[in-house]
């Protein structure tokens, strides 16, 4: 599964993909988008 986040997160923000891939979906990919195209590549 792919997930989609805005780019230059916050350190609270990077724990997120951690936790998932950690402990829901070791397989998960994490694509990094501007503000403005994160619902576009959604």
């Amino acid at each position: 599964m792919k997930w989609v986040t805005r780019e230059k997160a916050k350190v609270k923000k990077i724990a997120c993909p951690w936790l998932i891939k950690r402990f829901k979906n070791p397989e998960a990919e994490f694509l990094f988008a501007s503000r403005e195209k994160v619902l576009e590549i959604a």
